[in-house]
């Protein structure tokens, strides 16, 4: 599902999810509607789209703290990432106007 979002206003990333070296990023987040509605969903996206979404967010004057990111190494090798974006920034975040620039899948509704 190309562009998900653009059809809300804005959005709030709350939890972001990654395999060091996969090409894309689960973000658990709630969409906001222009009538006041919202939706929690899940969605894929790249990580170019993430880095310019985290660079938008600090343009907002916030400050990524990376102490609250949880990196797990599993016996395998394979290295997740995770963490919660009102942790790293220190209270919830809306971003408003986002374009993403790459494809975006909802993986849940």
């Amino acid at each position: 599902m190309e562009n998900t979002v653009s059809i809300y206003k804005k959005f709030e990333i709350t939890e972001i999810t990654y395999e060091v070296g996969d090409n894309t990023v689960k973000a658990n987040c709630e969409l906001h509607y222009d009538n006041g509605n919202s939706v929690q969903t899940s969605i894929l996206i790249s990580h170019s789209d993430l880095n310019r979404i985290i660079a938008r967010i600090a343009t907002m004057g916030f400050e990524f703290n990376v102490e609250q990111v949880n990196n797990f190494l599993l016996e395998d090798g394979t290295q997740i990432i995770d963490y919660k974006l009102e942790n790293v920034f220190g209270e919830s975040v809306v971003v408003e106007d986002f374009q993403f620039q790459d494809v975006v899948k909802q993986i849940r509704a």
